[in-house]
């Protein structure tokens, strides 16, 4: 489970065209107790729940956008409206995945279904590459004695090759 809050806001110095505010989000993993701490615009939220929107009827209300948004209770409304859009998101099953990817946060449940994936899809491909699965192998050749100095007969191998032929 994922609990979200978003703690402030800040004006983001850009070197080139107009300064903007980036709003400070912190994801709790309650299970793991990990944090991750990511900054959005509101511009990028507001492309979250188009992309939302056009997927599922059933979604939060968006903070609209206002013309003065720089003043502070603008911006300290909007941070707690967008609060609750994200929390809310999170808490609905068909959203969930799309709010963490757009926070860069990859689920346990999508990290573990993508490491099955591509086992799978590697052990895919090393057999189509083989074309077969070898059933025996040998390091030596059996029939070759090993040791030609000694007189005695390796019963072991002997046995074995009776067994695997003559049964």
């Amino acid at each position: 489970m994922y609990e979200a809050f978003i703690s402030g806001y800040r004006l983001a110095d850009v070197s080139h065209g107009k300064p903007y505010y980036v709003y400070c989000i912190e994801i709790l993993e309650s299970k793991t107790g990990t944090r991750h701490f990511i900054e959005r615009r509101y511009s990028e939220f507001s492309a979250l729940h188009r992309r939302l929107k056009k997927d599922n009827s059933d979604i939060a209300p968006f903070p609209p956008k206002r013309v003065r948004n720089s003043q502070p209770k603008v911006l300290e409304q909007r941070r707690a409206a967008l609060e609750l859009y994200i929390q809310k998101m999170l808490s609905l099953l068909a959203t969930k995945q799309q709010v963490l990817n757009f926070l860069g946060i990859e689920s346990q449940e999508a990290a573990f279904h993508k490491r099955i994936h591509k086992a799978d899809s590697s052990i895919h491909n090393h057999s189509n590459t083989l074309g077969h699965h070898p059933v025996l192998t040998f390091h030596c050749d059996p029939y070759v004695p090993a040791d030609s100095t000694n007189s005695l007969s390796d019963v072991v191998t002997n046995g074995v090759l009776l067994g695997i032929y003559n049964s």
